[in-house]
């Protein structure tokens, strides 16, 4: 079985409205101006930003950049003792919750249902990139146009995926529950962020941490700050070194970033049999492309200045069905092809 692994940037959430790091503050202040009393803690937030700006008399700081803000604070944290840090990682969290969209449930389907079973807004291009990574199977058990389906792997499909995410937000998570909550999942597939593995899950290691778990780890130069992550990291490390084929997808390879390279580096120490290295990103000026091409010298590695809404959106139409009363998703493979050389 070929193993691919998809390591997810914050360009890969984006289309959605997810803020990213170059964006958060402008965006964490339209939602403090949105509702003042629900969000008025981030007022403190704001107030901390107005102090940090003396740094500017003496160095140039982007001060609308999360990771620029989280630095500094981070070592002030580390070499002082205070807890500023810990009020941006709640910060953090609440901004990526209410931008982080939710597919609503599916009231009923019609004769077609097969192009609507994954919902009708804008997160559902993630919904069948889900499908897909799962290998699913997804068929009618009543004869009425309602949501009476079932989902489960296919049986031995030609692919194992994982999935590597260097995002907070629970985007692909929930995808999953949305097709869990309108119908019904027989086989009880998660997705496994545990070292073991476990039948029916496809393992998604989060190396910043989660909203979700609140064990957020800012993206700052003290990767290591929190220990809870070492047993994801360990597992982001064994599906790295066991993988076939490795698809980076929205991430600019950051200069500031270079705990990632020694990553993946560290990684393919060990790597047994990687056949291909695809990078899928906007790159409207090229300096990513030189920056990718600088760290990697594979003879099988591409990359596509793409855009992450038109890749998902060419799964739709290339999933295929044996019949009216079953779906199966099992053609990621082609349309990754497709689109890294069309």
């Amino acid at each position: 079985m070929e193993k691919v692994v998809y390591i997810l940037g914050a360009g890969f959430s984006a289309p959605l409205g997810i803020p990213v790091m170059s964006n958060f503050i402008v965006k964490a202040k339209d939602l403090y101006f949105s509702d003042q009393e629900k969000y008025g803690h981030f007022d403190e937030i704001f107030t901390l930003l107005n102090q940090m700006s003396v740094i500017k008399n003496y160095f140039k700081t982007d001060l609308y950049n999360i990771e620029e803000i989280l630095s500094i604070l981070e070592m002030n944290n580390y070499l002082s003792g205070s807890s500023d840090s810990e009020k941006f990682k709640v910060f953090l969290n609440d901004v990526i919750e209410h931008y982080t969209p939710i597919e609503k449930n599916v009231e009923s389907l019609p004769g077609n249902w097969y192009d609507f079973v994954f919902g009708r807004g804008p997160t559902r291009g993630y919904v069948n990139f889900v499908a897909e990574l799962f290998n699913l199977s997804i068929r009618k058990i009543g004869s009425s146009n309602n949501t009476d389906l079932i989902f489960e792997p296919i049986k031995n499909p030609n692919v194992d995926y994982s999935v590597i995410s260097l995002n907070y937000d629970l985007v692909l998570e929930n995808a999953l529950y949305f097709l869990s909550n309108n119908y019904y999942n027989s086989k009880h597939i998660s997705f496994n962020k545990d070292l073991e593995d476990v039948p029916n899950t496809v393992r998604l290691s989060k190396l910043h941490g989660c909203i979700e778990l609140g064990n957020i780890v800012p993206p700052t130069w003290n990767k290591s700050s929190n220990s809870q992550l070492a047993n994801t990291w360990k597992a982001a490390q064994k599906q790295l070194r066991e993988a076939n084929h490795i698809r980076i997808i929205g991430y600019s390879l950051p200069i500031s970033d270079s705990y990632m390279k020694y990553m993946i580096k560290s990684s393919l120490l060990e790597s047994k049999h990687l056949k291909s290295l695809d990078v899928i990103t906007l790159d409207p000026t090229g300096e990513v492309k030189e920056r990718y091409d600088d760290f990697i010298d594979f003879n099988y590695y591409k990359f596509k200045n793409g855009n992450v809404t038109n890749y998902l959106e060419n799964l739709k139409p290339q999933s295929d069905f044996s019949n009216r009363g079953e779906r199966i998703y099992n053609l990621l493979e082609t349309t990754h092809s497709d689109f890294m050389y069309s």
